[in-house]
């Protein structure tokens, strides 16, 4: 058969607030993304360099599959936390190159597998925290959410992880033994991105559960885009100044970083008169260029990755109380020209998104 050039897309998997769907190709058609998990609410999908396949944590569970197609139930331990809190939620999962899983849901708990999911213990490690009395949940029932679990570059054994809303914890030996680091950043953390062993950045946001109990919260809040250059004993802001300061996410891709951000809180997404926007930065954060993007000044940009060798982030309104109609979730692929286009759109919020081979 005579080649004609064509080099077929990688697949996208796109996990919203209904679910994960799968397209084999982008730009695609309204419609044309195929629901592949039944899982609810997607908090995270994952893939790495060093296993095959890839990951997802949900509001249901955590699954794995190795080709995004099929899926397997991890069974990670979700029980029931009180009569009134329901059956808890995995918010974070992480594929260590030792080949051990590790997961971490909304109670919250760290639990470790090293039989990829046949069996997991709790790393109790983490209840013995001493800053734990003061995490703090934004929704209701208020308990914290394990939004984010990461390894560090060079450091296989050192695990970061980041409390919504309770601060950054470190363990340097596997999730045993915790080390407790919320004062040395705003408590509600979203996302830590480990650059390299003492380089991070943490998205946040803006409840403290000091100020809530104040009648206060979200109203005082600073929120952020952080960085530490001494693996977490000490954070520094660089996008002082920016209103826009919210932050769900921070990718990094060929020296630029990119982040998008709300004047408010997720509450206030849903009021017209609510503005968002997307930033870069081709200087690691000395200083910040706000760009335009499709979904503006209202849809908030949550996710990225990198597909085919062109950044690719997805947007929507998350977690509104009465989420709008004419709102639905975008995919958005940057030219190259630094224009940003949309490819894809889906009933529901885009909230993560992964290329997988």
């Amino acid at each position: 058969m005579e080649d004609d050039g064509y080099v077929p897309c990688m697949p996208l998997l796109i996990g919203t607030d209904d679910g994960l769907f799968r397209v084999n190709d982008i730009p695609f058609e309204r419609g044309d993304a195929e629901r592949v998990l039944d899982c609810g609410v997607v908090t995270g999908v994952e893939t790495y360099d060093h296993t095959d396949g890839v990951y997802v944590a949900s509001e249901t569970g955590a699954f794995y599959s190795p080709d995004g197609v099929e899926w397997t139930d991890l069974g990670v331990p979700l029980g029931d936390r009180f009569w009134h809190a329901g059956q808890s939620e995995v918010w974070s999962v992480l594929a260590a190159t030792d080949g051990v899983l590790y997961a971490g849901t909304n109670d919250p708990y760290v639990y470790r597998s090293v039989d990829h999911g046949d069996t997991w213990t709790e790393l109790k490690g983490f209840r013995d925290l001493p800053s734990r009395g003061h995490w703090e949940s934004p929704i209701d029932p208020h308990y914290a959410r394990l939004r984010t679990l990461e390894h560090v570059p060079g450091r296989p054994e050192r695990l970061v992880a980041g409390v919504e809303a309770g601060g950054v914890h470190l363990s340097d030996d596997g999730g045993q033994t915790w080390r407790d680091r919320r004062d040395t950043i705003v408590d509600d953390v979203h996302q830590v991105l480990p650059i390299s062993e003492d380089v991070w950045l943490a998205a946040t946001g803006y409840l403290d559960h000091n100020l809530e109990n104040l009648g206060l919260g979200h109203a005082v809040g600073e929120g952020g885009l952080w960085r530490t250059t001494d693996a977490g004993d000490s954070w520094n802001r660089v996008d002082a100044g920016n209103d826009f300061s919210y932050i769900r996410c921070v990718f990094v891709h060929d020296g630029t970083v990119f982040f998008g951000g709300g004047e408010e809180a997720p509450p206030a997404w849903v009021n017209d008169s609510h503005d968002a926007a997307l930033f870069e930065s081709t200087n690691f954060g000395r200083d910040f260029d706000r760009v335009t993007y499709p979904g503006e000044p209202h849809e908030v940009v949550e996710t990225w990755t990198v597909h085919d060798g062109d950044v690719v982030c997805g947007s929507g309104l998350f977690d509104v109380p009465d989420p709008r109609d004419d709102v639905e979730g975008r995919l958005m692929r940057r030219t190259d020209d630094g224009a940003y286009e949309t490819v894809g759109r889906l009933a529901a919020n885009v909230s993560r998104i992964a290329s997988i081979d």
